[in-house]
């Protein structure tokens, strides 16, 4: 592990990895868009069409405008305002099954918040930034895709056993993860963005584990399957061999096709 070579991983492991990976796919979020391709995806009913879709894109957004006032990744705090934003978060991200009310949710988001403060500084960098041509990307299933995965296999997470932080935070960690494409390339993610198919689940998990790996030693890597010449920290790793496992997969299970009955929110 560590390597720009691939390395020999465990069966047992990889095994691991795709029963994590069969589990999201049909995996929805509170407070998500609706849809996430094609024109309507950029479509914004009180703004241009580059801006947040739905009100916790709107939220996310200024969540992350609020931890880049901090100077330096050691001084984040949560201020006053941070708080509040997260009031307004728990209006979206509140679970509609009566497992919580919105005081709740605040609750809730306010100890993950404490969390992700520490994550935040342990890491001891600014997070990427999510241009504004890109800002639609704010609150999509597949931004919030990628911060579920984040938060699932952040090591604090694991190490104690206790329930990973909301999606949101991971989100807040690296915003741009989950496009399609290098960095925060607009075109191509557009170009290549397939709503429900193997682009998009394989972006999003790539990134993540790619991120984890790179920034928190944590998770198999970019090379998620242990397949090809590039190694876990390589963004060139798993790109071939994870298409054609999310090629097979959703070939099976045909999440396009599917009801919204069949989809689990978080």
């Amino acid at each position: 592990m560590g390597n720009w070579i691939s390395v020999e991983r465990g069966k047992e492991n990889v095994g691991a990895v795709k029963n994590y990976c069969e589990s999201v796919v049909f995996v929805r979020f509170y407070g998500q868009t609706n849809s996430m391709k094609g024109p309507q995806d950029h479509e914004e009913v009180d703004g241009p069409d580059h801006h947040p879709k739905t009100q916790l894109g709107h939220i996310l957004n200024k969540l992350d405008q609020e931890i880049r006032k901090a100077s330096a990744a050691h001084q984040l705090e949560i201020t006053d305002e941070f708080k509040e934003l997260l009031r307004d978060v728990a209006k979206s991200r509140v679970c509609t099954k009566e497992c919580e009310n919105e005081e709740e949710c605040h609750k809730r988001l306010l100890g993950d918040a404490e969390k992700f403060v520490a994550i935040y500084k342990k890491r001891g960098c600014e997070s990427e930034v999510l241009h504004q041509d890109h800002s639609f990307y704010w609150g999509t299933r597949q931004q919030m895709l990628f911060g579920k995965v984040i938060v699932d296999w952040l090591p604090e997470h694991i190490e104690t056993k206790t329930p990973p932080m909301d999606p949101i935070f991971g989100t807040l960690l690296n915003p741009t993860g989950g496009l399609v494409g290098p960095g925060d390339l607009k075109w191509m993610h557009d170009s290549l963005f397939d709503d429900l198919g193997p682009f998009a689940y394989h972006s999003a998990v790539h990134d993540a584990f790619g991120y984890l790996k790179t920034n928190h030693n944590s998770g198999p890597g970019y090379c998620y399957l242990n397949k090809g010449i590039f190694g876990d920290w390589s963004p060139f790793g798993g790109q071939l061999f994870g298409l054609r496992y999310w090629n097979g997969l959703l070939g099976e299970a045909q999440p396009e096709e599917a009801k919204a009955d069949q989809f689990v929110f978080k």
